[in-house]
């Protein structure tokens, strides 16, 4: 995913994909909000994003679909 230097300076970065999804797993229990983790070409950190298109699915998200 191509993020802009101005919408990178803005989003809250983590420094390994962990920490990304484990916020991504507490916003998605808490909100029911979908966001997937993607590097960023510019600060070489981790950032979150609500777009899924082509995107993986989290084994969190999974789990919940196999509940069901």
């Amino acid at each position: 995913m191509k993020t802009s230097p101005s919408i990178c300076r803005r989003k809250a970065r983590y420094s390994s994909r962990d920490a990304a999804e484990s916020v991504a797993q507490g916003v998605f229990e808490r909100d029911a909000l979908k966001l997937r983790v993607y590097a960023c070409e510019l600060c070489r950190d981790f950032h979150l994003t609500s777009r899924t298109k082509g995107m993986k699915v989290p084994a969190y998200e999974l789990e919940q679909f196999r509940r069901k």
